[in-house]
């Protein structure tokens, strides 16, 4: 039983989360780090609190784009080692966590692709356990 589905699925959430990471890095962050340049105080104290705000909102955007890039190039990678005819267990839950979690920081688009892949995989599994046990038995 082949997992050309899953796989398909994986390849797409997988590819969003790059391109999300990608956009929060060098759209979002960067966004944010020019409102903190560009901001004005009237007194030095209030500018430097400003900037170190923004600074550190600048940094998160940053890390959590970054997490995302990672997530995307693991996804993709396990996406590819999903094999055929055999029953994946561990895969198919990581990809339903990551499909909670996406659905959690509201990446609906993610979550939906994850949790259909893992949901899917867990599927075939069934499927495939029984195959195996047929063939065995003849």
């Amino acid at each position: 039983m082949n997992r050309k589905l899953e796989r398909r699925l994986l390849m797409v959430g997988s590819t969003w989360q790059i391109l999300s990471g990608l956009l929060t890095i060098f759209v979002y962050a960067s966004y944010i780090k020019n409102k903190g340049l560009n901001s004005s105080y009237n007194t030095l104290a209030k500018l430097e609190a400003a900037q170190s705000i923004f600074g550190s909102l600048y940094m998160f955007s940053v890390s959590f784009g970054m997490l995302f890039v990672i997530l995307g190039i693991l996804n993709f990678v396990l996406a590819k080692t999903l094999k055929d005819d055999k029953a994946e267990v561990k895969k198919p839950i990581w990809f339903i966590l990551l499909g909670v979690a996406s659905y959690l920081v509201m990446d609906l688009l993610g979550a939906l692709m994850f949790l259909s892949a893992g949901i899917l995989a867990l599927a075939k599994n069934k499927s495939i356990s029984k195959l195996v046990n047929c063939h065995l038995q003849n």
